[in-house]
């Protein structure tokens, strides 16, 4: 940064720049924001769906494989009911028949999910089961699904903990009703076994596309553990919910939901990792599905996207410290200018004074200071040159303060390109392609069997179809937004280019095109109008040239525009219009008219127009309008106003001569 840049900082000379640059810099900074915070709110929702719609999935599993099991119990407490069997006799007998071995050897192979069926007497001794026959001699009188027959009435479905198999070390739970005689008196129980395996293995196939740390579970309704992914052996048959899902059923009375908790699960060993869980309660049956991802994984795609959104904040911050940069420069040079000309009108002010005095003192002597007025005389003709230098002054320094808004315009143009550059890149899902290479590479021995025989290497061609369609996509819109930001660039081009043309110097007679030269003066206040409603019209006559000052005609004319611009604002006319008309007169010579239907002017103001120092501004100077007629005068022509009255619009008309005399050509 440069010195003369610090002291404009530190000095303040230019508020306006620097709190627009502030106020920008604060815009760009709370997009990155904003645009990190949606990013990863984005991505919270899109696994809070997808976790909600793994636990509905797991829940028709489930529901599924109870409905089978219930099923089979119903089938058995058929096969009982059709014995018509009246007492406890009578049901050992029936139960403990080797017809009813096959039959249940029958259910438990007609259905794979069914491990064991088995028959229990009221003692809790095992009457008959589909593992073997004759049966060895087994009770069960201390199972939890035995204590709660004795204890509960109903013919409902009670569902165990998982129990392990001390055969094969597999965990079942059962699925058992209770048996009635007509009498109602509880004869024994008929047991459905599940292997914990249904699910877990399912639960495994699942789980490996959620990431590293992730599980899924099954609980009963009072919380206890019936199986979970990892297995966890000392965790199954206990009460060990994490306390989101006890939150969700126990305390909202919630069916389903998904909850983000910084809380460590009972489950897993990781501490102060947020993690996400989703959990449901199965339908009809007592059970609970919970899903759970680290933040790790469910955060993983905007861990990626944050470091571009900054980048791309950096690098506009950059553009536009820049763009400030080269503003305040400009901004200086005005600013010199504009207290060049502060200190000439208060030199005007004094030499006025001055000549006044001298006019008074000398009317008595004037027979003896013939030759004291002539010098005054030379004195006024070489301030009135003075103040049209200054009122041009003027007329460039309202060019350049419309060149830097409309840079300004381009710049948010600029801005807006890059925004949109930046959010392509960030939601582009062309970041799958590094896991397509590493699938090729890993396959690379055998790529023709990988690609033919592999499920998702037969997928890849039509992925990559899609992702060859996205880029087409995603490169046709980056090739949009690069041509607006050219544009933009050749826009500020074209300002800086319409600035220059109109920056003649004084006292040098061209030929100018008069239609080429209204539009480019109405150029810097395109932005303006468009902000304020005003409809502009021209009806300018093909092929007029005149040859003059092209200076102080562009002095003239951006002073009756901007008048007419501010007249039309003030005024409550609608709707607002400016039309500006130019011709050759043959009896008058070339005339430029410029009629606004604003706020008009009063009769006892018309004759005070174009005075020195009047003016109907809060802070006008009383000299633009002062300047342009002096102007107009050295060209030899004349510039008239005409008004019907308050609110009636005006008309400005500037009368040329074919040929401009006392310039040097």
């Amino acid at each position: 940064m440069n010195k003369r840049l610090v002291y404009l900082l530190k000095g303040g000379e230019n508020p306006l720049i620097l709190g627009v640059g502030a106020i920008l810099a604060t815009i760009i900074i709370a997009t990155a924001i904003i645009s990190a915070f949606s990013i990863r709110e984005n991505s919270t929702q899109e696994w809070t769906k997808q976790l909600d719609n793994l636990t509905l999935t797991l829940s028709a599993q489930v529901s599924q494989t109870l409905y089978s099991a219930n099923t089979a119990l119903d089938s058995i407490a058929q096969e009982v009911k059709t014995a018509k069997i009246e007492d406890e006799r009578q049901f050992r007998e029936f139960a403990s028949k080797e017809s009813q071995f096959v039959y249940l050897v029958q259910k438990t192979n007609s259905n794979p999910l069914i491990n064991v069926a088995a028959y229990i007497d009221n003692k809790g001794e095992i009457l008959n089961y589909s593992r073997s026959y004759p049966t060895p001699k087994i009770n069960i009188a201390d199972r939890d699904y035995f204590l709660n027959a004795q204890l509960a009435t109903g013919e409902g479905t009670f569902y165990s903990v998982p129990i392990q198999n001390r055969t094969n070390q597999d965990w079942i739970f059962y699925l058992t009703r209770k048996l009635y005689n007509r009498n109602g008196e509880f004869l024994g129980l008929i047991v459905v076994g599940i292997s914990s395996e249904v699910f877990s293995k399912f639960y495994a196939s699942v789980g490996e596309n959620l990431g590293k740390g992730s599980s899924i579970s099954l609980y009963r309704d009072d919380f206890t553990v019936m199986t979970r992914w990892p297995f966890t052996e000392n965790a199954v048959g206990q009460k060990r919910a994490d306390s989101e899902t006890m939150k969700m059923v126990k305390d909202l009375k919630l069916s389903n939901g998904v909850f983000q908790s910084s809380e460590a699960n009972p489950l897993n060993n990781a501490l102060g990792i947020g993690r996400m869980v989703a959990a449901r309660v199965v339908k009809n049956y007592p059970f609970i599905v919970t899903a759970e991802v680290n933040e790790d994984v469910y955060l993983q795609s905007w861990y990626e996207n944050e470091k571009w959104i900054w980048i791309s904040a950096a690098a506009s911050l950059m553009i536009l410290a820049l763009s400030i940069h080269l503003l305040l420069k400009a901004n200086h040079k005005i600013n010199a200018e504009l207290a060049e000309r502060i200190a000439a009108q208060k030199e005007l002010t004094r030499a006025h004074e001055r000549l006044e005095v001298r006019v008074k003192e000398r009317t008595v002597e004037l027979s003896r200071e013939v030759s004291d007025r002539k010098l005054a005389q030379e004195e006024l003709a070489r301030l009135n040159t003075y103040i049209a230098d200054v009122s041009h002054r003027a007329g460039m320094a309202e060019v350049a303060n419309s060149v830097i808004h409309n840079v300004g315009n381009a710049l948010n143009s600029i801005n807006v390109a890059v925004t949109t550059i930046n959010s392509e890149i960030k939601s582009t899902p062309l970041h799958t392609l590094p896991k397509i290479a590493d699938m090729l590479k890993a396959n690379e021995g055998d790529l023709s069997s990988f690609l033919n025989g592999d499920e998702k290497g037969k997928q890849l061609p039509k992925l990559i179809g899609m992702l060859s369609e996205q880029w087409k996509m995603e490169n046709a819109t980056l090739l949009s937004e690069t041509k607006q930001l050219q544009e933009s660039v050749a826009h500020i081009r074209e300002i800086v280019s319409r600035q220059q043309s109109l920056s003649g110097k004084l006292g040098i007679d061209e030929i100018i095109n008069v239609s080429d030269l209204i539009n480019n003066c109405l150029s810097f206040y395109v932005t303006n109008f468009k902000n304020a409603q005003i409809l502009v019209s021209m009806d300018n006559e093909p092929g007029l040239e005149w040859t003059g000052d092209r200076s102080k005609i562009t002095q003239i004319l951006l002073n009756l525009i901007m008048n007419a611009e501010e007249s039309l604002i003030s005024g409550s006319n609608n709707p607002k219009t400016l039309k500006i008309t130019s011709f050759n007169n043959k009896n008058e010579g070339i005339q430029i008219e410029v009629s606004d239907n604003g706020t008009g002017i009063e009769p006892e103001v018309l004759n005070k127009l174009f005075g020195y120092g009047f003016t109907t501004k809060p802070f006008g100077h009383g000299l633009g309008l002062h300047a342009s007629a002096i102007a107009a005068n050295e060209m030899n022509g004349t510039l008239q106003a005409f008004s019907s009255g308050k609110d009636k619009g005006a008309t400005f008309i500037l009368t040329l001569p074919k040929q401009s005399s006392g310039t040097n050509v």
